[in-house]
């Protein structure tokens, strides 16, 4: 019922083989022209003696390239990012995607797009009357839609092919969780408050898995207002969950060094020291060509080419599932993960410890859902379609939005309609990535939870008391509410086009942390009901005795390893009855 133009699935994320061959387009985004021109200035800097050669001058991985700022407290930490989408540049996905559009569209084959041709696809349609329409032709008016035009519609809906928005809110809320676990409220988990974690943590178990989630943690919301007198309310836009990122910075941007001065010029004079930067003197030095130690905004412009804290290569859909979603290429500080996650790497540097996680979705499918469930809401008749009257009260339609989504003009609109209305806009947003960043506070929650799941399993549990005695810094008895370094969960994920809601909402009110991957065998999985990745008793199926046999290193719990070796046995037994 779809027919979609464009299938972004994970075993062809590139579309079929028409489109192996990609146009360049003329036109260049205006930050790749200031890239070009910041390149050009480096080089005539470079014949007149001043910057050295690139820090880390090497062949880079396949993927649309970007040095981002992380605006820590101490200082800016240096990201590169590899993003690719099946191996390839975001930007070539886009271009992609427009040569199949028009190569739909284009009927006759005549290597141009009509009005008429255009019309039929609801993304480049546009309504006119029939008046307007014969005097633009009796003025000879084109009537052809060039590649650039089409080129300029989709960037308009598909946005920038990398965006970056951030939520605070998390920081919050790990705050909570330390009031959770203070019980006397000094301030400063003890020992015995430290070692009751685990209990405490149970308590907040509402569906009795024997894991509490990330959510489950939270406060409880606050009570709905009585709403006996209540007058009803033409519907507001929600507030969005998330804003454009402050934390992380773009190094196109073209007031960056500005922003760097006014972020950490401690002293005002509109200069940076090593000391204020929170660099090594190699490099401030990279940077200083005039060598009077210190970095004006000139001299900042150039901090992309300086050495990145970290290097890492993301695909948001591998080709090949052996590929690893996530990989560290290059990093100055340590790796800390206690997970062999493919999609997840945790960095401790100086002064903040930093998660990055690749959280997949299916873009079209979350637009669908998204639209489809405001669709079946407004539908108070159930009758399958939506007529004007329905839709008065959502702002979003009051802005022309009826009609667009009702091509054939019968005054309603029907689910097919919706889907294709959103598929045409989902498609372009697809080519891009979303890169959230959440303040997630000291880390507490960080700290249990080792796998990054988002959730802590029995055996986290177990070692909680241990984890967030490991947060200590000052070597004093107890643990206090900032004492820990700071923590931050970046993730990469998608673009997907939300009809309803803000577009800010492509972060969640929680960092979707990504489920981990089920491993043991089929046994051992569908036994594993809260999908953990280790059975206690009460999962277990089977005498009490065979579990403890299972259970090798007699610690209540059965591991894939374990599982995995009972089964390698079983098999061996079998097959060699002697």
């Amino acid at each position: 019922m779809l027919g979609c133009l464009f299938s972004l699935s994970s075993r062809d994320p590139t579309g079929n083989a028409r489109a192996t061959s990609v146009r360049k387009s003329a036109f260049a985004p205006c930050a790749a022209r200031w890239v070009a021109v910041k390149r050009i200035c480096l080089i005539v800097c470079l014949i007149a003696g001043g910057l050295p050669a690139r820090a880390d001058e090497s062949t880079a991985p396949n993927g649309e390239m970007r040095d981002v700022l992380l605006m820590l407290d101490q200082g800016p930490l240096h990201l590169r990012l590899h993003i690719s989408l099946g191996g390839k540049p975001l930007p070539e996905i886009r271009e992609a995607y427009v040569d199949r559009l028009i190569a739909t569209l284009d009927t006759d084959q005549d290597g141009e797009l009509t009005r008429d041709e255009t019309s039929r696809s609801p993304l480049l349609r546009v309504k006119q009357r029939e008046a307007a329409k014969a005097f633009l032709e009796s003025l000879g008016a084109a009537q052809t839609v060039s590649r650039r035009d089409i080129m300029q519609t989709v960037e308009t809906v598909g946005g920038e092919t990398i965006a970056y928005r951030e939520d605070s809110a998390t920081s919050e809320n790990d705050g909570e969780l330390f009031k959770f676990l203070d019980q006397d409220t000094s301030g400063v988990l003890d020992r015995k408050e430290l070692l009751a974690t685990a209990k405490r943590v149970l308590e907040k178990d509402s569906d009795g898995d024997e894991i509490v989630s990330f959510e489950e943690l939270l406060p409880p919301p606050p009570p709905e207002p009585a709403m006996a007198n209540a007058v009803p309310q033409i519907e507001q836009p929600p507030r969005p969950t998330a804003s454009i990122s402050t934390l992380l910075r773009d190094t196109r941007e073209t007031l960056l060094s500005r922003r760097l001065i006014r972020r950490y010029d401690r002293n005002r004079d509109r200069r940076l020291s090593q000391r204020e930067i929170g660099w090594t003197a190699e490099q401030v030095g990279f940077l200083d060509t005039n060598k009077d130690d210190v970095l004006d905004e000139q001299e900042l412009t150039f901090i992309e080419q300086t050495s990145a804290d970290l290097e890492l290569a993301i695909d948001l859909e591998p080709a090949d599932a052996a590929i690893p979603a996530v990989q560290v290429l290059h990093v100055d500080g340590k790796r800390i993960e206690s997970t062999n996650r493919p999609d997840f790497a945790k960095i401790e540097f100086n002064g903040a410890v930093v998660t990055f996680a690749r959280r997949h979705i299916d873009p079209l499918a979350d637009s669908f859902e998204n639209a489809m469930i405001e669709f079946n809401n407004m539908d108070g008749d159930a009758n399958g379609y939506l007529e004007k009257s329905e839709t008065d009260q959502r702002v979003r339609f009051a802005r022309g939005l009826f009609e667009s989504i009702d091509f054939d003009g019968d005054g309603k609109i029907f689910g097919e309609e919706m889907e294709e209305y959103i598929r045409v806009r989902g498609e372009p947003a697809a080519t891009s990535c979303r890169v959230n960043i959440y303040d997630t506070g000291h880390g507490f929650f960080m700290a249990l939870d080792s796998n990054g799941d988002g959730r802590i399993g029995v055996r986290e549990r177990r070692e909680s008391a241990r984890a967030l005695a490991l947060l200590d810094r000052d070597g004093e008895p107890g643990v206090s509410v900032r004492e820990p370094v700071r923590h931050f969960h970046v993730e990469f994920v998608r673009g997907s086009y939300r009809m309803f809601g803000s577009m800010n909402e492509s972060a969640a009110e929680t960092p979707a942390f990504q489920q981990r991957s089920e491993s043991g065998p089929m046994w051992f999985r569908r036994m594993d009901r809260n999908g953990d990745g280790d059975l206690v008793w009460s999962e277990f199926l089977g005498p009490r005795d065979v579990f403890h046999q299972l259970d090798a290193d007699h610690d209540g719990l059965i591991d894939p390893l374990e599982a995995a070796a009972a089964e390698k046995m079983s098999t061996t037994e079998t097959s060699d009855p002697q």
